[in-house]
């Protein structure tokens, strides 16, 4: 399924009028009796039907809940609505939140009870994410938020006396050719290169970022053209897909879940992904060769810098039963239970990390992270870690999934680093 342009999706059932009129209406109280429907994109389903099952015993809730396979996931709910359906809380992921602001699809939150204390405890770069593009409001809960890592394949390394991991792109590159000269791995290197929207384009990011490259401008221009650190980056991605050194399976993947699976297999050497992904691969041996601890998490290449993205819980404007999804909401992505019950699990269960820094003092969270990372260097790289702004423009999340055909290309060298990189800036202007 495709994504619904933002101009098909404006003029949609009347969302927008739906805006001003919901938007910033006054919190009102709603009735008891009515379900909260809710949906999120497929992860851990299971998981969060439990969470589900808990607000509804405890808190009174009466909550209904669907899964949406990720691929399709934004493009269904906008269909939905656009049909008429209320979904009364959703997960919205960055690309498409402020798409969803616009069109007034979903509601701001600040005159909600219990909002500014929320935005106390988070992290400041997380509530700045959490903001409209004007900063006048905020527009979702935080579900998680993540950073891009570079991790490798201890005992390969030490196989091939590779003493110590690579700190430089150029040292990460002579370790996969040598290890693939030495017949120790067919293809050493397994970058996120997936063709979803949590793949090719956030892993694009981190590797401008890490090599001191813009992707942006401070008006949200797409600049890569001119800096030289994104044409390092593209031009290593053209060569280590030329010399054999990538698994070319990992351009037909359709999610990041998909593409760290194949690090479990342990015939790479170094893998970048978003953080939590190594919670399986280094903490879960019914599932990977590389646990437990096998794999190990090392700072970025290059200047350190990566991506930094945080996902939505949301509230559709037109819930019927506010007071209701602000409970929800509140449950899930702040601390209506008073012990951040879903915050704390997430991290327990799936590692995911969280905009609340308090978390990270728990006992039990130090002792579970151990099991699988070292937290002291995880939270080392998010101090090197890079949020942009550009995901609150409303070309933002159609410019994001035409652009991944774009860097397929370079990296397929069927398009020049020059030329594609001229793409992306005129693809961001045609669409802004």
């Amino acid at each position: 399924m495709t994504l619904i342009d933002r101009r098909t999706f404006l003029g949609g059932a009347g969302l927008a009028a739906a805006a001003a009129v919901l938007g910033e209406g006054a919190f009102c109280s709603a009735r008891a009796d009515k379900p909260v429907n809710f949906s999120g994109w497929v992860f851990k389903p299971d998981t969060v039907k439990d969470y589900v099952d808990f607000f509804n015993k405890k808190h009174g809730g009466q909550v209904k809940y669907d899964a949406v396979p990720w691929a399709t996931y934004h493009p269904t709910m906008e269909t939905r609505a656009m049909a008429g359906e209320v979904v009364d809380v959703m997960y919205c992921n960055s690309a498409n939140r402020e798409r969803w602001v616009d069109n007034g699809l979903i509601r701001p939150l600040d005159d909600l009870p219990g909002m500014d204390e929320l935005k106390k405890k988070m992290a400041p770069g997380n509530l700045e994410a959490a903001r409209s593009r004007d900063g006048s409001k905020v527009v979702g809960l935080p579900y998680f938020t993540s950073i891009f890592i570079l991790m490798y394949n201890e005992p390969m390394l030490q196989q091939a006396g590779i003493k110590a991991p690579a700190k430089t792109w150029d040292e990460l590159m002579e370790h996969s050719a040598k290890l693939k000269r030495d017949k120790i791995s067919d293809t050493p290197y397994l970058p996120n290169w997936n063709n979803s929207g949590s793949g090719t384009m956030p892993q694009f990011l981190s590797d401008c970022h890490s090599e001191g490259a813009g992707v942006f401008d401070a008006k949200n221009r797409v600049i890569v053209d001119q800096e030289p650190g994104a044409a390092r980056a593209m031009e290593r991605w053209q060569k280590a897909y030329k010399d054999g050194l990538v698994n070319p399976e990992v351009l037909t993947k359709t999610s990041s879940t998909d593409t760290h699976r194949l690090f479990w297999t342990g015939r790479y050497a170094y893998h970048t992904n978003h953080s939590y992904y190594l919670k399986t691969i280094a903490g879960e041996p019914e599932n990977s060769k590389l646990a437990p601890k096998k794999a190990r998490m090392a700072m970025y290449p290059g200047n350190g810098q990566t991506h930094m993205f945080t996902e939505w819980y949301t509230i559709n404007a037109k819930t019927k039963v506010l007071e209701d999804a602000w409970k929800l909401a509140r449950f899930l992505g702040g601390n209506l239970n008073g012990d951040w019950y879903v915050q704390r699990q997430w991290c327990l269960i799936a590692g995911l990390d969280n905009a609340y820094p308090e978390m990270y003092d728990n006992p039990e969270i130090i002792q579970s992270y151990d099991r699988w990372v070292d937290l002291k260097l995880l939270r080392e790289q998010y101090k090197k870690g890079r949020s942009i702004n550009a995901f609150k423009e409303p070309w933002f999340s159609e410019y994001d999934s035409k652009a991944i055909a774009v860097v397929h290309n370079i990296i397929r060298g069927t398009s020049t680093v020059p030329k594609g990189l001229k793409e992306l800036a005129a693809l961001q202007k045609s669409l802004a």
